[in-house]
């Protein structure tokens, strides 16, 4: 009898465990372009409220890596929501070479779909490209997309300053993505509505981009930056390039919390922020700059009047959310060089000009570069046909050829990629970003520090496979998330499966990661 009782008792215990209440709502916030160090570098400057509640209440993974290559916003974003690397999900780059029609293809870009905006022509400006988006390049779901799947009374909305870092988290089935136009009114695509809400043409109305920029963006004694003149330059979009990008996102998350009623229902809705201001400012200053540690504590700020929002609605026992970044960013080489640190700028175009004149020695005179984008080397194949010659031949010729050069750690032919399997090593990294279909011939790992002749005259960018673009923070709060941390290395891809097994739904259909048992046990 007593056997039997313990047995049910366990049994009970288990049961409970298995039926735990699935969150109401789901807060994704990516940060573009977010060091993991910024965490510890603005750390006593921080309020309680923000980042440091989050902190001491949540789950810090603070060796959380990318684990592929190129670390840039549209497949970071991609691979935060789907489970897995650009090698599935196919947002290879922010826009890449078609090797079929030779133009470039925009990640998030759809020219079947139109802009919705509260312009003329009822709702619709059949002219603007700026909404002529959709997730259609994504060729996996997202774990919003699994839960749709199931509930479609689940509401999913994204939003972000940038159209990429509204739609790729929200997947294929959300309700609703907005972002910024290029005169600072919130738009969306004819993928999702044919007319904006009442409430976010009310928000537009009262141009708000137009109130932030009235004043000045100033630290005494560290910068001073006139934000009306930046209006008068360049309309609404301005807001972007100053800390105000962010909290006018922040303004418009709270709307969507209120307006939408998200995790006030009987299912589990989603939410996805990405804050884009930190990206632009990043690459228009560098790391090292006043203007970045005063944006981070201003998001800071913005970060802790939506957990209050999330507080006063929901309940922080009813949501789980996470933070982390679509990518780093490395330091100026200017800045490096300074310190002795090995860095510099390289030309591409003088690369092109070399490889084509050793290709012609070699093969004869041809148009034998089709193009050279995003490190990648894209071949003449219709030419290669032509000649009779060997396609790995010629991909080998050019990756020997190419590491002559001081800016050049490695190079990786397309036929190498497609019949190895690489584990761990920098080679793997470039094989989880590599697609069979969508990449080039030959892939060019760059040393560390370097960036394209384009920057030196200031400003920094990221791309690489190396830690200050690939370290990123990554916390968990809210519900039944446990407080602590963990330095084990964790990876991008395994967000999205922990939040599914939390969630009880499928991982994503192309999910390659792992949930993280800190989380989900």
């Amino acid at each position: 009898m007593k056997k039997l009782l313990i047995l049910l008792i366990i049994s009970f215990i288990s049961l409970q465990s298995f039926s735990q209440e699935k969150p109401k709502l789901v807060v994704g916030i990516v940060v573009d372009q977010m060091r993991y160090d910024y965490v510890y570098r603005f750390w006593d400057n921080f309020g309680d409220e923000g980042f440091k509640r989050l902190i001491n209440q949540g789950y810090f993974f603070r060796n959380c890596q990318f684990g592929y290559l190129p670390t840039y916003t549209g497949p970071g974003h991609a691979s935060i929501f789907t489970g897995t690397t650009p090698a599935v999900h196919g947002i290879i780059a922010n826009d890449w070479y078609d090797k079929k029609s030779g133009n470039y293809i925009y990640c998030a870009g759809d020219g079947d779909m139109h802009t919705v905006c509260n312009c003329e022509q009822k709702n619709i400006d059949v002219q603007s490209e700026d909404g002529k988006m959709s997730p259609h390049h994504m060729l996996t779901t997202t774990f919003a997309d699994e839960l749709k799947l199931f509930n479609n009374n689940s509401k999913v909305f994204g939003i972000s300053l940038k159209d990429r870092g509204a739609i790729l988290p929200a997947g294929h089935s959300a309700n609703g993505a907005y972002w910024m136009d290029s005169e600072g009114k919130w738009i969306t695509s004819s993928f999702y509505m044919e007319a904006l809400p009442d409430y976010i043409q009310k928000i537009n109305e009262t141009k708000p981009a137009q109130h932030y920029l009235e004043g000045i963006w100033e630290v005494k004694g560290k910068f001073n930056h006139n934000l009306l003149t930046q209006y008068s330059q360049q309309g609404g979009s301005a807001i972007k390039s100053t800390p105000y990008g962010n909290t006018i996102l922040k303004d418009l998350a709270i709307e969507i919390l209120k307006k939408e009623k998200l995790g006030q229902g009987n299912q589990t809705d989603i939410l996805t922020l990405s804050f884009s201001s930190t990206d632009y400012i990043g690459h228009q200053y560098g790391p090292h700059a006043a203007e970045i540690e005063d944006t981070y504590l201003r998001l800071d700020k913005d970060l802790e009047e939506i957990i209050k929002q999330i507080d006063n609605t929901v309940g922080s026992d009813n949501v789980v959310l996470f933070i982390t970044a679509d990518h780093g960013v490395v330091s100026e080489p200017n800045e490096l060089l300074k310190r002795n640190i090995p860095a510099g700028y390289f030309d591409k175009s003088i690369m092109q000009t070399e490889l084509l004149s050793h290709l012609n020695t070699i093969y004869g005179q041809g148009d034998w570069i089709k193009d050279y984008s995003n490190n990648h080397l894209f071949l003449n194949h219709d030419l290669i046909l032509e000649k009779d010659i060997d396609l790995e031949e010629i991909e080998r010729k050019c990756a020997k050829f190419l590491l002559k050069y001081e800016w050049v750690k490695n190079t990786y032919t397309a036929t190498q990629l497609n019949e190895n399997e690489y584990q761990n090593s920098f080679h793997s990294l470039v094989q989880r970003g590599y697609n069979q279909k969508r990449s080039g011939d030959v892939i060019v790992s760059l040393q560390t520090g370097w960036l394209k002749s384009h920057w030196e005259a200031g400003g920094t960018t990221h791309g690489s496979s190396y830690s200050y673009d690939t370290h990123v923070p990554l916390i968990f709060w809210g519900g039944n998330i446990p407080q602590g941390q963990a330095d084990r290395k964790v990876n991008i891809r395994d967000i999205a499966p922990t939040i599914s097994t939390l969630l009880g739904i499928s991982y994503p259909n192309g999910c390659t990661g792992n949930p993280l048992p800190e989380i989900t046990q």
